[in-house]
Order: structure tokens, then sequence, then C-alpha cells
């Protein structure tokens, strides 16, 4: 516990991991309302937090080995958000109005009374949730192959793009080694092969920092997409915004992750960076406590990803020529 001159209360805790000593320090201040002598003595504090988090020490590590220390060194939070107002088109579409057929939501996964590209989709399906005796790892490329399925069902696999399993590099600490393994990202086959869009798939039982690992991809994506544009002597830019998807076992999350050149820079040369970046991120609103076996919860899980495919193209429209 340590005491303000102002008099106020103020706890601060530090956790230290490994041997890196990452700190994680929260402020709780005993009072919602401060005398107007407080507010200098107030900033210094604020002040030396941010020192202290400029003091963090941080290493390069591949996007695999991020966890939330990484996080919180970079200064990036993780914001959940109602659909509402992560879909401002709405998400309560009929698939049907997006060209779907709605045996997709329908149907069970044993039923062949449907069409091949339906049929196709529920074998997937029924594969990547049918319990296997086998070693868990086993179980993610069964999640990825359903994945690459649904979006190439639903349309994400346009004229121009290819669906598949990327490796990029990631500059970090000045260290050229470093790498991002991405489950799926569609790539541009055109003259930019750009990445638009990512999707990081993991088991229910191994789903640990998935989103640290998402989120770095999205910086080495950053930079792989900068790097492209360069070789095409075109300026880079300052910020991209990147749509993503996290898969664990048959339940998406909807991620929209801002990043900027400062951010990248910050990554780059090992610092804390001068503004804090805010992921937003959407959970498919159902009481349903399974995945997409179950016909109630995939209806809607098709719908946020058919709405989901609209916003994501808004945004990496912005950056793919």
């Amino acid at each position: 516990m340590t005491q303000l001159p102002c008099g106020h209360s103020c706890l601060v805790y530090f956790l230290a991991t490994c041997a890196h000593c990452a700190l994680f320090i929260t402020f709780h201040i005993s009072s919602s309302t401060f005398p107007a002598q407080s507010n200098t003595q107030l900033g210094r504090n604020l002040t030396l937090v941010k020192e202290n988090m400029a003091n963090i020490i941080r290493s390069p590590k591949s996007c695999g080995k991020w966890d939330n220390n990484e996080l919180i060194a970079y200064s990036i939070t993780v914001t959940a958000v109602p659909s509402q107002q992560f879909f401002p088109q709405g998400t309560d579409v009929p698939l049907t109005a997006a060209g779907l057929d709605p045996a997709l939501a329908t149907t069970d996964s044993y039923s062949a009374d449907v069409s091949d590209s339906t049929h196709l989709f529920l074998a997937y399906l029924r594969y990547a949730t049918t319990p296997f005796s086998d070693d868990r790892n086993i179980r993610v490329p069964k999640i990825t192959d359903f994945a690459r399925q649904l979006l190439i069902t639903l349309g994400f696999k346009e004229h121009r793009y290819r669906v598949c399993r990327l490796e990029i590099p990631l500059l970090i600490c000045d260290d050229i080694r470093k790498f991002a393994e991405i489950s799926l990202g569609l790539q541009d086959l055109g003259s930019t092969e750009m990445v638009p869009l990512l999707q990081m798939n993991k088991t229910p039982i191994d789903r640990s920092n998935i989103e640290a690992h998402m989120i770095s991809a999205t910086i080495a994506a950053y930079q792989f997409n900068n790097n492209m544009w360069q070789e095409k002597g075109l300026h880079p830019l300052d910020a991209m915004t990147m749509p993503c998807v996290t898969m664990v076992g048959t339940r998406p999350t909807f991620y929209l992750v801002p990043v900027t050149k400062a951010l990248s820079d910050a990554v780059i040369s090992c610092q804390y960076p001068s503004a804090r970046t805010e992921v937003l991120k959407c959970e498919v609103a159902s009481d349903c406590k399974g995945g997409m076996e179950a016909p109630e919860y995939r209806l809607v899980a098709l719908q946020y990803y058919v709405a989901f495919k609209s916003l994501a193209k808004s945004h990496w429209e912005k950056f793919i020529p």
C-alpha cells in the first residue's frame, strides 16, 4: 500500500514472469473525487507508471510465443463489444439474402439430401467435431480444414484471393529470425500478394494465448503488407485495420485490430509505444454451450460470418489496391 501526498491510497501490484520480469501495474484510488491540489501529484504518479511500463524488459519472440505480457508490454488492450456495435449493418440477415443455402444451418451433418457444396461443408464440420482418441495436437488441422471450407463456402475466396496457411516474418527487437504461423489467411493472388484477413484456430483444451498469437500475427501482416507495397514502388501505409477471426473448436470470435506504424516501430525497436492500441472483439451471442455442430448455434455463427465478410472487405479495400 502506497500513500500519495494528497492523502489518497494507491495499490500497486507487480507480477513477474520468468526471467523477463514483465510488470503488470494496477492503481486503485480510494476516492472518486480529488481535491484540486492533488491533481499535480496524481499526474506525477501516472507518469511514473508510464515510465515503469516503458522499462519492462522485452525480448524477440515469434508470434506463437506471445502471451498477455507482450500485450501489456506494447500497450495493447482487447475490448469486447456487442454485435450491434461491432457490425453496424446488423447480423440478423437470412442466409438466402447472401446467396447461401439455408440447409447449411439447419441440416444434420449426416444428411445426404443436400447440394454437393453443402454436403462438403457438413462433412468437414462432422470431421472437426467428432471425438477422436488421438493426440490433441492432431485435432487442430481438423478444425483448420473445417474453417478453410467455411470461408470458401461463404465466399471469402473470391477470384483474386486464396485461403491458405501462412508463415510470414515478424521483425521484433531488430531480430529478423522471428515469424508468424497463421492457421488461415486470405492472400491476394494479384500483383500485391498482400494478406487482408487472418484466422487462428485452437482446440478447446489448448486455447491459451490465442488472442496474443493472433494480434502479434496482425503486426507481422502489417509489416509484410507494407513491404509488398514498397516492392511495387508504393508508399507504405501508416495504419491498417486487420480483420481477424479466432476459432476455438467450432466457436468463432471476430476482431478488428488497428495496427499502426507507431505500434510496428515499437515492436521493431522493443520500445513502449506512445499510444495505446485498442482491439475490438465480438463473440457470437448464443446460449448454446456447443459449437457449430448444434444447428441453433450454427445459424447465428453463419450470420455473423456473413456480416463479417462485408465488414472485413470494407477495411481491407482501404489497403489493398
